[in-house]
């Protein structure tokens, strides 16, 4: 007499593999429409490490062709809901779900719609914003006043301030060379990365952002630093945090290591910028420093090894005081972006906001500017989804380890900003 136990064992196996193949079919087609769509926008594939020929049998054909196929890819879907039982399969399928259809949202951008700020951040990055209150940033600018000293505008004063720490050039290497390996010391005490995980470091000028993460895949990334402008002494354990341990580079690592070479799930092996996968990677990579490093701790490494390396003095714990309060101006940001994409101000008028009411220097506002305009609604990626991040991490964390158990399973098994939500 067969054993029935052993039956319904191989059936609910075969049943999970014919599940994860209609994935692993579902998966490819996306795949193949992210590079496709990438023929139209060349920042729209962030990275690509999945089968070669697809790359190369990708090739350019009309966005209305490339509608045609997300409809069809669409009505696969609506078929897949009912198929898809497995409980990690779901959580696959919500992923492949999300991400496809913010392909349609940004298809319709391609071809000339413009949506609004809120709408697009829905859209793309399957965030609802939450509301902003311009009354909260003026009691902000009231606090940064009271700490900062002399008198004058504002904006004015805080750079003059801030010109002290700025690193020069000629050190900016070694300053943020000293950060990435503190930070990829920090790091791997909590996470055991993979052996052969490498990047490289270039420094380079005219762009619209200071630093990028460019993953290559085999655990390696390339990491830019922009020199266009002069950077403050605190941004550099920022960067190397954010664009590398434990941030972009480790959140591309885990996921190529646990996702892709484990499982085979080669969706995620592709990554299209404007989509629902940036709202973690960003947040998760703005949380990055906080996760390391207490303040204390930061303010310690900066005093005692990177101000020397940069040949640096002043008051720095003061500076990190305003500095606290400086970072509540992104959501001010957000505002200013926002006014910009639903074209209620001109750039003119977002660069004055911005030195204003974020205090920048009139470089870097123009700069800031720029890439308000190339990326539109991008920038809540970064503020809106860091929040999120450090929500759904410390709420059930009892202990530093518990928030980088949490961080980790966080970053090996991304979810969207609706299931952070759900789940925080």
């Amino acid at each position: 007499m067969p054993n029935l136990n052993t039956a319904q064992e191989s059936n609910s196996r075969l049943t999970y593999q014919a599940q994860e193949e209609q994935l692993n079919q579902f998966a490819e087609r996306y795949i193949k429409l992210v590079l496709a769509v990438g023929q139209h926008d060349c920042y729209y594939v962030d990275a690509y490490y999945g089968p070669v020929q697809w790359r190369k049998d990708t090739f350019w054909q009309p966005l209305s062709e490339l509608q045609a196929q997300h409809q069809a890819g669409t009505e696969w879907l609506s078929v897949l809901a009912a198929q898809i039982i497995a409980a990690d399969l779901k959580l696959r399928y919500q992923f492949l779900k999300t991400q496809w259809h913010s392909i349609a949202a940004y298809l319709t951008i391609l071809q000339g719609s413009q949506l609004s700020f809120t709408a697009e951040a829905e859209a793309l990055y399957d965030c609802k914003l939450p509301p902003y209150s311009l009354a909260e940033h003026q009691q902000v600018l009231i606090e940064i006043d009271a700490l900062l000293p002399g008198e004058g505008a504002l904006s004015d004063r805080y750079n003059e301030f801030k010109a002290q720490f700025i690193v020069p050039k000629d050190k900016a290497a070694a300053v943020f060379t000293a950060s990435v390996n503190i930070a990829r010391k920090l790091t791997s005490k909590h996470m055991d990365l993979p052996v052969e995980e490498s990047f490289e470091i270039e420094y380079v000028n005219d762009k619209v952002w200071t630093a990028y993460n460019w993953y290559k895949g085999d655990a390696h990334s390339l990491i830019q630093l922009n020199q266009d402008q002069p950077l403050g002494i605190e941004r550099y354990l920022e960067l190397a945090s954010h664009e590398g341990y434990p941030g972009h580079h480790v959140f591309n690592v885990l996921q190529e290591q646990r996702l892709v070479k484990a499982k085979q799930w080669l969706e995620y092996a592709i990554y299209p910028l404007y989509s629902p996968i940036s709202y973690l990677s960003e947040g998760s990579a703005n949380y990055a420093l906080s996760l390391i490093m207490t303040d204390a701790e930061v303010l310690e490494f900066e005093r005692d090894v990177l101000m020397p390396l940069a040949g640096l003095e002043g008051d720095l714990a003061l500076f990190h005081q305003v500095l606290k309060q400086v970072k509540k101006l992104s959501y001010y940001e957000n505002h200013v972006n926002q006014c910009l994409t639903d074209k209620l101000i001109d750039t003119e008028m977002a660069e004055s906001m911005l030195i204003e009411g974020a205090l920048y220097p009139q470089a870097r506002a123009k700069q800031r500017v720029r890439f308000f305009e190339r990326n539109r609604s991008y920038v809540i990626n970064y503020n809106v989804g860091e929040d999120a991040v450090a929500a759904w991490v410390e709420t059930k964390a009892q202990t530093t380890a518990d928030k980088w158990t949490r961080f980790e399973a966080l970053l090996s098994r991304p979810l969207n900003a609706s299931a952070l939500k759900l789940n925080d």
